[in-house]
Order: C-alpha cells, then sequence, then structure tokens
C-alpha cells in the first residue's frame, strides 16, 4: 500500500513542478500590468478614482529554472543575428527566449571575439549584425 502512495506523491510533486514551470512564463506579464497600474494611478492619469482592486496571486517559490546546454544561447543569438541583422538586444532577447541580462552578457563576448558587430540604429540604439569577413575589410 505504501508503494501505491509513494507513486502518488511522485505524480502531484511532477505535476505541481510542470504547474510552476508553466506559471513562470507569466511572470513578466503580471509584473507588467502592476507597472501600468502603478503608473495609472500617477499624475497626469490618476483621475481621482480608486481603481478596482486586483485580486493577486499568492506569492510563491520561483521555480528551478533549467538551464540551458553549454553554448545554446551562444548558437541561438548567432543563429537570430544572422537572421535579423541590426536587430537590438532587446529584440534579440525575445525572439530567442533568452534573459536580457544573459541576452547582453553574450552579446558583449561575440562582440569581443569578432563574430559579431554593433551597428547604430536611427534613433541611438545599438543594433547587432554579423561579424563582415576579415579578408573583406580594408586595412586587414
Amino acid at each position: 500500500m505504501s508503494d501505491v502512495i509513494a507513486g502518488l506523491r511522485r505524480d502531484l510533486e511532477q505535476r505541481l513542478k510542470d504547474i510552476e514551470r508553466d506559471l513562470a512564463e507569466h511572470e513578466p506579464l503580471l509584473r507588467e500590468r502592476e507597472q501600468i497600474q502603478a503608473a495609472l494611478a500617477q499624475p497626469p492619469f490618476a483621475t481621482g478614482e480608486r481603481p478596482a482592486a486586483v485580486k493577486r496571486a499568492p506569492a510563491r517559490k520561483a521555480a528551478a529554472v533549467k538551464r540551458a546546454p553549454r553554448g545554446a544561447n551562444r548558437e541561438a543569438l548567432l543563429q537570430a543575428v544572422d537572421q535579423r541583422p541590426g536587430a537590438s538586444a532587446t529584440e534579440l532577447a525575445g525572439v530567442t527566449k533568452i534573459s536580457r541580462a544573459v541576452t547582453y552578457n553574450t552579446l558583449a563576448k561575440l562582440v569581443e571575439a569578432g563574430k559579431v558587430e554593433k551597428t547604430e540604429l536611427p534613433g541611438g540604439q545599438i543594433g547587432y549584425k554579423p561579424a563582415t569577413p576579415a579578408e573583406s575589410q580594408p586595412g586587414l
């Protein structure tokens, strides 16, 4: 009988992990909603009316994030830069589903290694494009 209970416990724990992983995908939307609500409560958007109470999800422990295999983020970013030359780091993070912090860090390493080049975009933003091969660069 204890084998049956142990099996049910394992199944329930696995289901809980699956649910926590799925909920983690919605964390950015919940944070954005809170930021927008806070902005609407400030002048010039504030109307004097109190916004309807929004029921918040109870706080929970952060789900363990499974790490990508070694080099996977680097390869994903190189592929995204090849497909979208001139894309900003934020755009690349969104396309690859890699956190912005990891995207910025990895792009800096790729620029340093000569695999990717920075390019200035209209409006002063920085974009990234595949590096020009050394033999086609004048003076090298």
